[in-house]
């Protein structure tokens, strides 16, 4: 396949989205590509690329953002923050509110639900009933296909094995016989509401949320992108909020007013108050 076409959805990917294919991750293209190819009947990558230069219509560009948008994810992936968010923080944010009101939390990237569920079932397992009464989830994320799979909240065998103990299975979880699912019972999807939200372009809130999950995100980003997401997730924190990431992501190379702290073996972001 020609670089003129790899770089031409590459450079696309990267405008709409921020996620950074460079030559040397082209060949992660080959599938995507051939995927397309498919969807719109064209029997080679160039007259994919002719297809795409000529008009993009909305379909098109739904399509090729939701393919070559990263979703890999899985159940308490990474159990630690988890444990962290149940045991460390949300007890610490409880003690220090003094009116009745939900604390707010977003996963703002949260690809097919897995990271929402999981939020939920650790908050009640690690941590208790009245602690799950308390919160609020708002999920988004770039993907439509993936923001859809996320509230139908539906997955296969190999998806609830990943990461998901049998008695968190069991509890939470309904069997579809029919179709060999497992659904989320009604109770944990109720708690959250979706959205698609794309972190470079779309208006964030300010001071709304009191946890931030963004995890596994800013490794696909450059730098300057980085900085302007965790600027802009900053100013959406409450002071004293909590700012989690996925394992070996970091503050490095990026200067904001945030304290690192350790709950249960997990280092988060608090934002200084």
């Amino acid at each position: 396949m020609k670089d003129e076409i790899y770089k031409f959805f590459a450079d696309y990917v990267f405008k709409h989205s921020g996620i950074s294919y460079k030559p040397g991750d082209y060949y992660r293209l080959d599938s995507r590509i051939m995927t397309l190819m498919r969807a719109f009947s064209v029997d080679t990558p160039e007259a994919l690329h002719q297809l795409y230069v000529q008009n993009i219509s909305k379909e098109m560009h739904t399509l090729l953002i939701d393919l070559f948008t990263n979703n890999e994810t899985y159940f308490m992936r990474d159990v630690k923050p988890f444990k962290a968010l149940a045991k460390g923080m949300l007890p610490a944010l409880v003690e220090k509110m003094t009116l009745p009101t939900p604390i707010q939390i977003w996963s703002c990237a949260c690809s097919t639900g897995q990271e929402i569920y999981s939020i939920m079932m650790a908050t009640e397992t690690f941590g208790s009933p009245e602690l799950l009464s308390k919160i609020r989830i708002e999920a988004s994320d770039l993907s439509t296909e993936a923001l859809a799979k996320a509230q139908k909240a539906e997955y296969n065998g190999l998806e609830v094995q990943r990461g998901l103990p049998a008695n968190l299975l069991i509890k939470y979880f309904e069997k579809n016989t029919d179709q060999e699912l497992w659904s989320v019972k009604p109770e944990l999807k109720s708690r959250a509401t979706f959205s698609q939200f794309n972190l470079l372009k779309d208006k964030y809130p300010i001071n709304k949320y009191h946890i931030v999950f963004c995890r596994n995100v800013l490794i696909y980003q450059e730098i300057e992108n980085k900085r302007f997401i965790l600027e802009k997730i900053h100013d959406a924190l409450k002071p004293g909020g909590y700012l989690i990431f996925g394992a070996g992501e970091s503050l490095i190379g990026v200067t904001l007013p945030f304290t690192q702290v350790e709950f249960e073996g997990a280092y988060v972001y608090q934002k200084k108050s």
